[in-house]
């Protein structure tokens, strides 16, 4: 059996674990040396099947904190696969960042018509954790991934949010950050500041232009750094 078909089995165990309740949504998984025992295989495949199901946003890692199932439909568990291999290229990463490119503009235009001062406080919290972070890439990427996100919530439409948060959740997963220079975070920073100051003037024809900008820079930073 050649290796590639043991992780992909072993991804197919991990759903078929979930999808029967046998692991529930919020539930930390057995280590590895457990859960390897559990399934009959190596830690080496099982670690490269937690990999896929962690790109797919199934499995959470939480640092210092083990592994967690996401709460996740169930037709997500069974249909929703990607392959790792093709997920590393550079345009998967592209493919991602044009959906965002299709719906944050607007995102951020309904967040002028919708958001209430809660969303407000909520997106400049955000906003504030991206900017105190300077070193950590990885922490930073989560704060930006915040940022969006509490954008979104602003808009109060439920599938903006879902879709968005399943594209970010791909995008950390993925080896987005080591096609980001720390000067393009920073700059980032600047751009969120400039997206969120037109959201609180409600101005969405602003708002949607610095969404647009700003995200036509990241494909930019993407493209020269692949």
């Amino acid at each position: 059996m050649k290796y590639a078909r043991v992780y992909e089995q072993i991804v197919e165990q991990i759903r078929e674990l979930i999808k029967e309740g046998k692991i529930l949504p919020g539930e930390r998984l057995p280590g590895e040396r457990d859960l390897s025992t559990m399934l009959g295989c190596s830690r080496t495949s099982l670690r490269e099947a937690l990999r896929v199901l962690e790109a797919e946003g199934i499995v959470i890692a939480k640092p210092g904190g083990g592994r967690y199932v996401q709460n996740v439909d169930q037709r997500l568990v069974m249909e929703y696969s990607f392959d790792p291999v093709d997920l590393m290229k550079t345009t998967s990463i592209i493919y991602f960042l044009e959906v965002r490119e299709m719906i944050e503009p607007k995102i951020a235009a309904l967040a002028c018509e919708r958001a209430t001062e809660e969303d407000f406080l909520k997106m400049e919290k955000a906003l504030l954790k991206v900017e105190a972070e300077r070193k950590d890439i990885d922490e930073k990427l989560v704060r930006d991934s915040m940022f969006h996100l509490a954008l979104a919530e602003a808009t109060h439409n439920f599938v903006l949010v879902t879709t968005l948060e399943t594209n970010l959740n791909m995008l950390q997963q993925i080896r987005l950050k080591t096609l980001l220079s720390p000067d393009r975070l920073e700059r980032s920073s600047a751009e969120h500041r400039a997206i969120f100051d037109a959201v609180k003037s409600r101005k969405p024809k602003d708002a949607s232009e610095a969404m647009a900008a700003h995200l036509q820079r990241l494909r930019k930073s993407i493209l020269n750094n692949q």
